[in-house]
């Protein structure tokens, strides 16, 4: 966890084993609260037509942004439990009952987020998720109310990054009245809709 608030500092409690971990924030520490960085983006974007097709480029949020007075608190590496180490006994009076057990299990999944805290790591830099769209518009020579479209989205943030791809069409046969319809696929799967406004 990065934290990038002025006057934030973690609070700290000690578990079971003794380890101090991160139990909350407050803003009671030194200097004023309030947002901690400067950043900047870009939206750039061109368009392009030929004969009945519109091709369009576009990246989005292109930049970066920097944090100072970073505090940083993390698991420092990987955790375990052993869940084999649990064995429940039905009578509610034994020491190791479902109540009881299932506390225990539960206090040890715990622990596997709580976080060590690594204090102050100064200024902090990183890039801003961007977005690359890429799409082309294509009219129906012989019936210009009828269009279809494709359009393509990515999104880079490293191991969060996401595509989708999305196939449409759109029917406007009077002003008052039009309707599309689109299938998409992508990271997250795939869905259709379709729209019928007045």
């Amino acid at each position: 966890m990065y934290a990038n608030v002025g006057g934030l500092q973690f609070e700290h409690d000690v578990n079971n084993e003794g380890r101090e971990y991160v139990s909350g924030v407050n803003t009671d520490g030194p200097g004023s609260v309030g947002p901690n960085g400067f950043g900047m983006a870009f939206d750039l974007g061109a368009t392009y037509r030929w004969r009945d097709f519109n091709f369009s480029l576009a990246v989005l949020d292109l930049g970066w942004i920097s944090f100072s007075d970073t505090k940083y608190a993390s698991t420092n590496g990987t955790r375990r439990v052993d869940t084999d180490a649990y064995t429940f006994n039905v009578n509610d009076d034994a020491p190791n009952s479902f109540d009881k057990e299932w506390d225990r299990l539960s206090d040890d999944f715990g622990a596997l987020y709580q976080l060590t805290d690594n204090g102050d790591i100064g200024t902090r830099a990183t890039a801003l998720a961007a977005t690359l769209n890429v799409g082309v518009d294509y009219e129906l020579p012989y019936y210009r109310k009828l269009r279809f479209g494709f359009l393509s989205s990515t999104r880079i943030a490293g191991r969060y990054s996401w595509s989708e791809a999305r196939i449409s069409a759109n029917v406007a046969p009077v002003k008052c009245f039009s309707a599309d319809a689109n299938v998409a696929f992508g990271t997250f799967g795939t869905n259709f809709g379709m729209n019928f406004p007045f």
